[in-house]
Order: structure tokens, then C-alpha cells, then sequence
């Protein structure tokens, strides 16, 4: 009997050889440690173990066992752990990949857990379009936002293809873009000034309508002239919106942030 998707894990399967190939082959993951997220019915899994050096893929889903099994004793560099990625804890010793067909609804949680767990230098994933452009927006697009600028800063970010909604069984509501994100190792902040970075451009954007100046009388017992004084000293208009700055505009605002 075949397996029905379960919508509680945002199961979408696909299954298209050529396009399966594509993503491993543009993953750049050719004899190194992979993390597969939701291998499903083991479609991507059996290219990633065929090519990577090894590959632990995380299933929350254990009624999907009687695919992945016979996968992990065809191959030996395959472990296949019945779990939920977002609630283990990674301690990862060898530098490793993520590659993953992601559940939209967990895709920014994954995304972060990438970003905060050492040695895992790049993800592959396919995501939803519209997150998709939110990552790789810039200054004054409408999908531009803190997590644009925050993904912009801590990785360098391409999109790989386009993935019609067609391509998948079941078919989701929209279509999905390849992303691959690579660690930086050329950012400007150190740990400390990271943490203020962080809060600051999440202040930024608390409501992209109001004015930077109204977003960050949020920190507590701030006046807002000196917000506005900050600006100003600094150059900056104080009818500028979050939307308008860039991401070095970002780090120079949240490095003299003092009030």
C-alpha cells in the first residue's frame, strides 16, 4: 500500500530522477559528511549516499522505515535516525553539509539551527518561493526584512533552480526555489557585537511602516530625540525606514548603539 503524506510533517514528495540528480550534483557535496532533513521515501537520500562520503538523514516519520530501510542496507555510509531534527541536540565533529527537501512550515527554524550549529558549513535546501526571495531580498524590495539581512550577513546565499508545484506528489499550493547557503567567514562583528546586531535589526523591522526611529523606542528607557540624534550624527535622515538601510548600514548602526 502506498504511503498517504501526512500534512502534520508537510510531506511533499519528489521523485523525478533527472531533477534529483541536479540537486545533489549542485549541492557540491562529492565525498563529504551529509545531513539529510526528511528523507521521506529516500528519492534524494539514495543520490546523496551514492555520491557523499557519508550521510546521517534525520526522519520524524517512522512509518516511512519500510522505505529507508532497505536504503541502509544497500549502502554503509547511511544512518537513518528516527527523530525530530529540531528537538536533538547536534554535536557535529566533522565539517558537514545539510542537504534537504525542507516542510515550509519548519523552514526558518532549520534555516537558524544551521546558522547556530558549528562545523556545518553549507545547506542545500528546496523552500518555498516566496521565503526563497525574503532571503535574497535587498534594500527597499517588498520582501525585504530582518531575515533577509540577517541571512545575508551570516551566509553567502544563491539560488540554484526553480522547482515547479507540479513536480511533487502531492502537489503543494506553490512552486519552490534550491537554495544553497555557505557560512561566511569574512563577517565584520565579533560574538558580542553579534548579539546587539542581531536585537538591533530585529527592532529595526518590528513594523516596516513605522519610521526606524519609532521601531527602536522599543529598547526600554530610550528618548526618542537621542534616537534621533543618534541618526543624525551618523548621517542618517530620521524619517528613514528600516526597509532603506543596507546591511553595512545595519552593522555601522548597531556597532555605536549605546542609548
Amino acid at each position: 500500500m502506498a504511503h498517504q503524506a501526512k500534512k502534520r510533517f508537510g510531506q511533499n514528495f519528489l521523485t523525478d530522477k533527472n531533477l534529483l540528480e541536479k540537486i545533489v550534483r549542485l549541492s557540491k557535496i562529492k565525498s563529504l559528511h551529509v545531513i539529510e532533513i526528511g528523507p521521506g521515501q529516500g528519492a534524494l537520500t539514495s543520490f546523496l549516499a551514492r555520491d557523499a562520503k557519508d550521510v546521517i538523514a534525520y526522519e520524524i516519520d517512522y512509518s516511512l522505515k519500510k522505505y529507508l530501510d532497505p536504503l541502509e542496507n544497500k549502502f554503509d555510509n547511511l544512518n537513518i535516525v528516527y527523530e525530530d531534527f529540531m528537538k536533538i541536540e547536534l554535536d557535529i565533529k566533522e565539517v558537514s553539509h545539510i542537504v534537504a527537501n525542507v516542510p515550509y512550515y519548519i523552514t526558518t527554524p532549520i534555516i537558524f539551527k544551521f546558522l547556530e550549529t558549528e562545523n556545518i558549513q553549507t545547506a542545500t535546501m528546496m523552500i518555498q518561493k516566496e521565503v526563497a526571495d525574503r532571503l535574497n531580498a535587498t534594500p527597499n524590495q517588498k520582501a525585504y526584512n530582518s531575515l533577509s539581512v540577517l541571512i545575508q550577513y551570516y551566509t553567502k546565499i544563491e539560488k540554484l533552480m526553480q522547482v515547479n508545484r507540479h513536480m511533487f506528489h502531492p502537489a503543494p499550493n506553490v512552486d519552490s526555489i534550491v537554495i544553497r547557503m555557505e557560512k561566511r567567514t569574512d563577517r565584520l562583528l565579533d560574538e558580542n557585537e553579534e548579539k546587539k546586531f542581531i536585537d538591533f535589526v530585529k527592532r529595526s523591522f518590528t513594523q516596516k511602516r513605522k519610521t526606524l526611529v519609532n521601531n527602536l523606542s522599543t529598547y526600554p528607557n530610550v528618548i526618542k530625540q537621542d534616537i534621533i540624534n543618534y541618526l543624525n550624527d551618523l548621517g542618517y535622515d530620521e524619517r528613514i525606514r528600516a526597509e532603506q538601510l543596507t546591511i553595512d548600514d545595519f552593522i555601522k548602526l548597531s556597532k555605536g548603539w549605546t542609548l
